[in-house]
């Protein structure tokens, strides 16, 4: 029997009122298992070096998370309101993006993962889309919005030319796309949604959340496709 490939998944590092746990939503161990994968849990505190990390793996899902802190960004916070990342989490985060970017490991990345390949190439991001973004929807809070696949792109063929209806949780988002990423969807108000990297391997980027709605075609279909990558190298 073929051994199901090996699909990192980066944990949320924070304290819970008691104690710093870390954490991450059944919803993408679930989803990459009814995928055909086998999950590996990543801690932020893993000693090994990314590179040895990453080689012990057929594939990776960056997971969402809270805001980047503003000096990351080169911003002041302008008294915007935000949920900040741990440090330990921030500084674990940015280093994966950028040697997941850097590599050729099949990788999927969602919401806070999105934003992280998206700075590690030198993109910007919104900190605040309300305020920020004239026109803007409601992405936060589990809000359901249009999702337009952009013409000629891998989701427009997945998507049969058809917008979707998508699920997001940020309010944070991609003001400019970074060195070397195309566009793959955008938000009826035009903020990109997905993107990917043409000269990697199997690269694509969401800023929805496809492990809570399994059945859209920007769900498990996706994670599928990370997981089918995956397997070409296990």
């Amino acid at each position: 029997m073929k051994r199901r490939p090996r699909i990192g998944l980066d944990l949320d590092f924070e304290h819970d009122g008691k104690r710093w746990v870390h954490k991450l939503s059944t919803t993408y161990v679930d989803t990459l298992i009814a995928a055909g994968a086998q999950p590996i849990l990543i801690p932020t505190g893993d000693p090994r070096p990314l590179q040895e990390i990453l080689s012990d793996l057929d594939g990776f899902l960056m997971t969402g998370g809270d805001d980047f802190h503003p000096h990351v960004l080169g911003r002041e916070s302008e008294g915007l309101p935000m949920t900040l990342l741990t440090v330990r989490r921030e500084s674990f985060v940015l280093p994966l993006a950028q040697a997941l970017l850097g590599g050729d490991l099949p990788t999927m990345a969602v919401c806070l993962g999105f934003q992280s390949i998206n700075v590690a190439a030198g993109g910007e991001l919104y900190l605040d889309i309300p305020s920020e973004h004239e026109g803007a929807v409601d992405h936060s809070n589990g809000q359901i919005h249009r999702v337009d696949p952009e013409p000629g792109g891998l989701l427009d063929r997945s998507w049969g030319g058809r917008s979707q209806s998508l699920m997001s949780h940020h309010h944070q988002g991609l003001r400019s796309l970074g060195q070397g990423l195309v566009a793959e969807a955008r938000a009826e108000d035009g903020i990109v949604e997905a993107f990917r990297a043409p000269e990697h391997r199997f690269l694509l980027a969401c800023q929805w959340h496809p492990e809570v709605q399994p059945e859209s075609p920007g769900g498990l279909a996706l994670i599928q496709r990370l997981v089918e990558a995956a397997a070409s190298t296990s």
